[in-house]
């Protein structure tokens, strides 16, 4: 598989690799252990989508279709299982992940961008807003985490919780600490300042003429 493929594999590959070098499974049952183990949290999960991916996979020659099972009036299912070039590109990519940040463009980050052309006051209502919601994901998810750790799950096998319970936990923080600098006036404001900086370069031009 190129590398500039194996670069790009998706999260939920990356499960359905991960899940198959477990042992060897079948779409449904892929789908119903990713929800058990609450991977949807953290990756779009829908039948279209694991179909695509597992054609996807198996054209790659990273996994391979075993055996085809049948229970009573079901459609019948093809179990696939992990090839080398699967399990070697898993490693690989997991590793890439791990120790290579990413550039990411959050959609969060593009409502700050141009959060300035809100007032304050509503600005410091929307942060309250999110900073609450925010609150309520991170008790979800520890839950989650609480219910997984009872039920006999490893702390490492589902760390990807505590990291996203503590990115959570920072958002929620400096998203607070945004709206009372707002409300206390300590940050700056001035509606529509994307509309000075055109004003800016209007007047730089025309003196350039």
């Amino acid at each position: 598989m190129p590398a500039e493929s194996v670069s790009e594999l998706s999260p939920l590959a990356l499960s359905i690799l991960e899940l198959l070098d477990e042992r060897p499974m079948h779409p449904y049952e892929l789908a119903s252990t990713m929800r058990d183990r609450h991977h949807d949290e953290f990756i779009r999960l829908n039948f279209g989508s694991l179909y695509h991916t597992v054609d996807a996979l198996e054209r790659e020659g990273l996994i391979l279709p075993v055996e085809r099972e049948k229970e009573g009036r079901r459609p019948e299912r093809t179990i696939y299982k992990l090839t080398e070039s699967g399990r070697s590109v898993l490693l690989d990519v997991v590793g890439q992940i791990l120790s290579q940040p990413r550039r990411e463009f959050l959609h969060f980050s593009a409502g700050l961008m141009f959060m300035h052309h809100l007032t304050s006051v509503q600005a410091a209502d929307h942060l309250q807003q999110r900073a609450a919601a925010l609150g309520h994901v991170s008790e979800k998810l520890t839950r989650i985490k609480e219910e997984l750790l009872a039920g006999g799950h490893h702390r490492l096998a589902i760390i990807e919780l505590e990291h996203k319970i503590a990115l959570i936990a920072a958002e929620r923080d400096w998203v607070t600490r945004i709206e009372d600098e707002i409300r206390a006036g300590k940050l700056e404001w001035k509606v529509g300042i994307e509309a000075d900086h055109h004003g800016l370069r209007r007047k730089h031009g025309s003196s350039t003429n």
